[in-house]
């Protein structure tokens, strides 16, 4: 199977940018977008500083599961418009024009580790 690159933005720990397996067709299966989060999935769409086109994912029910509370996430939404707090893992990802979750682009990671850096996290 085809490999996407997704940044992976853990409660604990630093991020890193990995590879997760994609359909025949470049989209990211919802299984492993359930994998990633540990949970139901929840789209952010992020817009800005030059992140258009990505969105972010997280737990849809992590404050109830008690989560641990992401700050790196958190910021990294907080600066783009999001007023709400992240917990437990989440992880960035591309969108297509139909609305698919696919992997980075080169530019989209690049412009992710400039904004990370710029954010100092």
């Amino acid at each position: 199977m085809a490999k996407a690159k997704v940044l992976k933005i853990p409660a604990r720990g630093e991020w890193s940018f990995d590879e997760v397996e994609t359909d025949g067709e470049g989209c990211i299966q919802l299984a492993a977008m359930q994998s990633l989060v540990g949970g139901d999935i929840e789209r952010w769409c992020l817009q800005g500083h030059g992140l258009d086109g990505l969105d972010l994912f997280l737990d849809e029910e992590g404050k109830l599961k008690e989560k641990s509370y992401n700050p790196k996430a958190t910021i990294l939404s907080m600066i783009l418009m999001h007023d709400d707090c992240i917990v437990g893992d989440a992880f960035v990802c591309g969108s297509d024009g139909d609305g698919n979750s696919v992997g980075l682009t080169e530019a989209q990671e690049l412009a992710l580790r400039r904004r990370l850096n710029e954010l100092g996290i």
